[in-house]
Formats: structure tokens, C-alpha cells, sequence
């Protein structure tokens, strides 16, 4: 029989490449190991075409709200884990209480900076094209600060990619790290605080930074 545990209450942050992909990795992960709690899902946007391939929607979501249609998936009010939805985008502080842990994956540096900035555990992870990073509440402020400047949103696939037909997977390695962490926070055990790499280059070195 599996360990009694805590329930715990996840915040994730967006709903594109990366969000989806790591809530369907999660969520039969964490019922596996008969572990408690909520995941709730934060995005305004909804589903369109474009985001087929990439995101882990179907033809029937479209014009759904991206985090109802996961929810709808995903949820099961038969278990103790359960799954819901947000329809509204991360924009002050006051919408991160209630939670345990949080996991940002969104384009835009204003809410993880927001993230950032809360005593909580929380991961920062990121894609472009075949890359991937994730950040934690584990990783040096100095860092922190480095790698989040200010810039306009940015898909987690390159322009052009997608018309080209060159769809790159930094998403897919971003969600199962996210996973990973979160399935490591709930369970009371450490975690990896930090990681950056390519699928064609490998794990990469992140800049020295002053303490």
C-alpha cells in the first residue's frame, strides 16, 4: 500500500508546449504513487489550430479555453488528485496565494519574475526550438535576474519553424523536467535546482555570475 501523504496544491502557469505536455506526464504519475491534491491550470488563451503538433490539444478543442479542455481530460472526481482550470492569465500577486508549489511555463518575463519573487517552491522552465531551461526557487538570485531580462513574447518554436515544417521538441524535454521536479516537490524530495541543454548540443553551461 502506498505512503499517506500531504496533499499538495500545484499552480502551473500556462497552457501551451510546455504546460500541457508536463500535466500529461504529471497527473498519471502522480496517481500511479497514490499521491493527494490539486493541479490547478492558469491561461486566458484558446485553442487554435496553430497549436496542433505542438501543444496537446485536439481538432474538438479548438475554441475551447486551453485549461478547460485539459481539465475536461484530465480531471476525475473519482481520485484524489484532481484537475482544474483557471481561464485567465497570471498578472499580480494576489492570484499565486492558496498554492504549494509553482510551476511557470509561459513567454513573457513579467510573470516569472512575479514567480520569482514568492516563498514558495517554484520552477521557471523554458523552450526555443530544441532547447530547454528551467530555473528554481533553489537557484542563485544573481542568475535568477541574468536569465530573465526584459523581451517582447516568444514562441516556444523559432519563427518559421512551424511553417517550414520543422517542428523542434526543447517543449517535450522542458515538460518531463518540470514533471520530474514537481513529482520530486510532492513527494518531499530534493530536486534538481536548475538546467539548460539542447537536443542537438547537449546540456550546456549556464554564465558565472557575482554572488
Amino acid at each position: 500500500m502506498n505512503e499517506e501523504r500531504t496533499p499538495s496544491n500545484l499552480l502551473l502557469v500556462g497552457a501551451g508546449g510546455i504546460g500541457t505536455q508536463l500535466t500529461e506526464l504529471l497527473v498519471p504519475a502522480l496517481r500511479r504513487v497514490g499521491l493527494q491534491g490539486t493541479i490547478t491550470l492558469m491561461d486566458a488563451d484558446v485553442v487554435e489550430a496553430t497549436n496542433l503538433g505542438h501543444q496537446r490539444y485536439t481538432k474538438d478543442d479548438i475554441g475551447l479555453a486551453k485549461v478547460s479542455a485539459i481539465a475536461r481530460r484530465l480531471d476525475d472526481e473519482n481520485t484524489n488528485l484532481r484537475v482544474k482550470g483557471v481561464v485567465e492569465n497570471l498578472r499580480s500577486s494576489e492570484q499565486l496565494d492558496g498554492y504549494d508549489l509553482v510551476v511557470v511555463c509561459v513567454d513573457r518575463p513579467e510573470p516569472r519574475r512575479m514567480v520569482h519573487a514568492i516563498d514558495l517552491p517554484w520552477l521557471d522552465v523554458r523552450c526555443s526550438g530544441d532547447g530547454w531551461m528551467a530555473l528554481s526557487s533553489a537557484t542563485q538570485p544573481a542568475l535568477l535576474e541574468r536569465m530573465t531580462p526584459d523581451h517582447e513574447p516568444a514562441s516556444c518554436q523559432v519563427e518559421g519553424a512551424l511553417e517550414a515544417g520543422n517542428l523542434e521538441f526543447g517543449f517535450a524535454v522542458a515538460a518531463a523536467f518540470g514533471a520530474q521536479w514537481a513529482l520530486q516537490q510532492w513527494r518531499g524530495k530534493l530536486a534538481a535546482a536548475q538546467s539548460m541543454g539542447s537536443l542537438t548540443y547537449g546540456a550546456l553551461a549556464f554564465p558565472e555570475v557575482s554572488a
